[in-house]
């Protein structure tokens, strides 16, 4: 009997890769899930380092200020526009609020943020350290706020064979209002393959902060002043200009403290050459998510690099690779 040996070779291919697969725990993505339950993390961020000021390469001439006075209350963001098609996933429509809290609530007044108006990261992520490193997915944030609220989105998904395999795509949205302390959430939206998972309801009329499970009300509790959800606060952490935070973060799925320190001035390599940035840092408890962010000071405190710890010790970070503030893109280094 004659034997078809590519017709063996194939199948081996096939099974090698099956068997990479299967036994991969880590092809997932992460997510920043919830802390565990009755986990309390005392949140302290260091004070900020002074660096010598430096004109952001990306920023623009701002248009003349509009009059405070004039200015409409804007109860749903504009839509983020000119973004690349793996960001503009569609976000869930926000259900209405109560006509007590549309009236009783007093209309924000604009504020001068060092937060650009617009603009679009793009991140790889990989899994693992050192020569163990592999890329298992991408995630893009574009945002935009006209000094009086914002919309900020992420789209996360996987690539490659991570992607093939093992599809996921996670799009979260956070939207809100700004002022003199920075983002203030009012809903936080959670989509897992286009289909609505999780949200968290910031009522700060009431005081409440709601987690819901599709429709289902899953918790309610106080809403501590500065609470932020766990995209925002990437953001308000390089807007914050206190010596101590707490803050109090809603995942959709809990409402928990959570720890950030200032680690220190780094400078690291990135696609756009070497730049300082502000590392901070929040570790969990043994057993427990840690997340450290590094914060590009040159270029208003935006995020680029993301590393993330899980409860099963799995390393993914986050590293900018396409950055774009006000319409202007930050351009990459020959390597």
């Amino acid at each position: 009997m004659s034997i078809d040996y590519r017709l063996l070779v194939a199948l081996g291919l096939s099974l090698l890769v099956h068997a990479i697969v299967a036994g991969s725990p880590g092809w997932h993505l992460p997510f920043f899930d919830e802390p565990a339950p009755g986990g309390v993390l005392e949140a302290r961020i260091a004070p900020k380092p002074v660096f010598a000021p430096s004109p952001p390469v990306a920023a623009e001439p701002r248009s003349e200020p509009r009059p405070v006075a004039k200015k409409p209350r804007q109860t749903q963001p504009a839509p983020v526009e000119n973004v690349a098609p793996e960001a503009a996933a569609p976000a869930a429509p926000a259900e209405p609020e109560p006509a007590a809290a549309l009236t009783s609530a007093p209309p924000p007044a604009p504020v001068e943020l060092s937060w650009p108006h617009q603009g679009r990261i793009r991140f790889t992520v990989t899994r693992g350290e050192r020569e163990q490193t592999t890329l298992v997915g991408q995630s893009t944030h574009t945002w935009r706020h006209d000094d009086a609220s914002y919309t900020l989105q992420t789209l996360t998904e996987t690539v490659g064979l991570a992607a093939l395999f093992r599809p996921a795509k996670v799009v979260q949205t956070s939207e809100g209002t700004l002022g003199a302390e920075g983002l203030a959430p009012t809903e936080f939206r959670v989509e897992r393959m286009d289909r609505s998972a999780e949200r968290a309801r910031f009522d700060r009329n009431a005081m409440k902060v709601t987690l819901f499970a599709g429709e289902r009300v899953r918790r309610e509790a106080p809403l501590a002043a500065g609470s932020q959800d766990i995209l925002s606060q990437i953001y308000q952490i390089g807007l914050a200009r206190s010596a101590r935070v707490d803050l109090m973060i809603a995942t959709g799925k809990n409402y928990g403290r959570y720890a950030y320190e200032a680690v220190g001035e780094e400078k690291i390599a990135t696609r756009f050459g070497e730049l300082r940035t502000w590392h901070v840092k929040a570790a969990g408890m043994p057993g427990e998510q840690s997340m450290e962010l590094w914060l590009a000071a040159d270029y208003r405190n935006l995020p680029v690099r993301i590393r993330y710890l899980d409860r099963k010790g799995e390393v993914f970070e986050q590293n900018a690779v396409e950055l774009e503030v006000d319409g202007a893109k930050l351009a990459e280094k020959p390597q």
